[in-house]
């Protein structure tokens, strides 16, 4: 009775499944008429717009008809099972529960189980079971095996589980983790050269429950992300042709203070050995986190940072991201043993030894082989503007600023100051600790301002530079200052030229007149005569020098300028007194 009963049930989950199966061929089949024009076009877009039944017909009866086939299967399978007494189905809960338990173990393994029963079946011969059983493992096992690989594969894909390969641009920004690009290549070459891969995982990841994630990882300081959000994308803009996200470290998580100190970063109070980054004391500000000003991440943020700090634009600039802008990570523990290659020693960075220095000379060699890229002719080392550019660092330092846009006249007085005096001259500062190498490479090929183009200009003949350290608004800090030099020629107009020499001439002209009044002590006052022939002495031998000069094509002085300047009035005071004598 039992049995009739078992084989009724199979017979209409057969039906029932079957049925569905063919059901959804035929479904199938109707939809690809529909989509086809009666397979006499291909599926257009045109028929994806004209009806959401076409896509309902054609995928949904695809999935169900391979649901209804694997359901129709395991009947098959389980009736079969419940024949041979591999398993018994008793008829009450605790029964149903070990039926189904006992049924699940089953077909995890149903392959070697089939050939199991029917090794220790003594209804055949051994050479029948030997030979049923081969047919099973060469054909069955494949296919449940090959199920649970491509289970295991697509389980791992759709939880983010399997690394993803990213490219690794040469920006240099995550160096020396990642190599730079090409010297010589602008931001936007850069950011096309592709100089690594990574594999990173999906974020988040796991498995998503009622709002809570399992199984999943959880982002730590030292894991590498992709991220991006309005202001990332504003600020890689200003780079680069067009807005992009970025690949950066996490050197904070939600409630962590950081501060930026003398180059150094502070987490939680305590001072980083930072063995990833580029150089040692690197760290510096910039226009979302400046020096010596602590700030704690938001709760739901982290604070990211490129590993070549000199050479990164991060959250330094745009501020912390929050965990659902973050799109990918590469864990720390993924990157030990092989991205850690690079990596330096930092158990002596917070040292004062550690503080990179520039060697000028080195410094003058890497411009100059710059310069001659640029068709720029090389610049030498003078030591006046070694000195005048750290007078001006000092200056700089009491007024407690980084940069000023220094005048002209700041600029030559600093360098009169030390006996060196050119008609065209540059200052320029940046904050930090470099050495030659550092200042070429972040602060010259890669500077998209038009400062580049004064670090290439032909007329600058001579270079100086300083380190200068102190403090802004009592933050410790180290001011790197520049002074640069060179002679241009002031090409005058020939008509100032050629109105100096008709004054001078005409001065000379009237001298003699005006000196032989002082014969007349009796018809003129004298102190009127004496002072029309000083003043008419002092044009001429201004005038004098001053012609002389912008004939030579030389540069006025600051005392012949000054001269330009007083020569209206000494001429507005010669008029009034020649009326006078004269009298008019």
């Amino acid at each position: 009775m039992r049995k009739r009963k078992t084989l009724n049930v199979y017979k209409i989950l057969l039906t029932i499944f079957g049925g569905l199966w063919i059901l959804c061929i035929i479904l199938f089949v109707l939809s690809l008429l529909f989509g086809t024009n009666f397979f006499r076009s291909q599926v257009t877009e045109t028929a994806f717009d004209k009806s959401s039944l076409f896509l309902i017909g054609l995928i949904g009866s695809f999935g169900v008809g391979v649901l209804a086939f694997g359901l129709m299967i395991l009947t098959i399978i389980a009736n079969e099972l419940i024949k041979s007494h591999a398993l018994r189905l008793k008829k009450t809960p605790l029964g149903l529960i070990t039926f189904l338990i006992r049924m699940t173990l089953v077909l995890l393994v149903l392959p070697l189980f089939l050939v199991y029963k029917r090794l220790v079946s003594k209804k055949e011969s051994l050479r029948s079971r030997l030979a049923v059983s081969a047919i099973i493992l060469f054909t069955l096992l494949p296919v449940w095996g090959g199920t649970y690989f491509l289970t295991y594969i697509s389980s791992r894909s759709l939880l983010g589980y399997d690394p993803e390969t990213k490219n690794i641009v040469g920006t240099g920004s995550m160096y020396p983790t990642w190599p730079k690009g090409e010297k010589g290549k602008t931001p936007n070459e850069l950011a096309s050269e592709v100089v690594s891969t990574a594999g990173f995982l999906k974020y988040p990841n796991g498995i998503a429950v009622a709002g809570n994630r399992y199984f999943n990882h959880t982002i730590q300081r030292g894991d590498i992300v992709t991220a991006r959000n309005e202001s990332i994308e504003k600020s890689t803009s200003e780079i680069y042709s067009t807005p992009s996200g970025v690949l950066k470290r996490v050197v904070a998580l939600s409630g962590d203070t950081i501060e930026l100190k003398d180059g150094i970063f502070y987490l939680n109070g305590e001072s980083q050995k930072e063995q990833y980054i580029a150089q040692p004391r690197s760290t510096y500000g910039e226009d979302f986190l400046r020096e010596c000003q602590p700030y704690t991440v938001p709760s739901d943020s982290v604070f990211l940072m490129g590993d070549n700090r000199k050479g990164s634009g991060d959250s330094r600039e745009f501020g912390p991201v929050k965990y659902s802008e973050i799109q990918s990570v590469l864990p720390l523990k993924k990157q030990i043993g092989t991205l850690d290659k690079n990596w330096h020693d930092a158990s002596n960075d917070l040292a004062d030894t550690a503080k990179p220095t520039i060697d000028i000379n080195k410094f003058v060699d890497l411009l100059n082989q710059k310069r001659k890229e640029n068709d720029a002719s090389p610049v030498k080392h003078e030591t006046k503007l070694d000195a005048s550019a750290k007078l001006r660092g000092e200056s700089l330092l009491k007024q407690n600023t980084i940069h000023s846009k220094a005048s002209y006249e700041q600029v030559v007085n600093a360098m009169s100051k030390y006996g060196y005096w050119n008609s065209y001259v540059w200052e320029w500062s940046i904050e930090g600790y470099y050495n030659a190498d550092e200042l070429i490479e972040d602060y010259i090929e890669r500077d998209s301002t038009d400062a580049k183009n004064v670090w290439f200009d032909k007329k600058f003949d001579d270079i100086g530079i300083a380190e200068v350290q102190g403090t802004i608004n009592g933050c410790p800090t180290q001011l790197i200052v520049i002074h640069a030099a060179g002679y241009v020629p002031p090409n005058y107009k020939q008509t100032d030229i050629d109105s100096w020499k008709t004054i001078l001439d005409r001065l000379n002209e009237i001298k003699p007149s005006w000196e032989k009044l002082k014969n007349y002590p009796n018809y003129y006052n004298m102190g009127d005569v004496n002072r029309i022939n000083e003043i008419i002495s002092i044009r001429i031998s201004r005038i004098s020098s001053i012609y002389s000069t912008m004939s030579a094509n030389r540069w006025l002085s600051s005392e012949q300028n000054q001269w330009i300047k007083e020569d209206k009035g000494l001429y507005n005071e010669q008029e009034a007194l020649a009326n006078k004598l004269n009298g008019k």
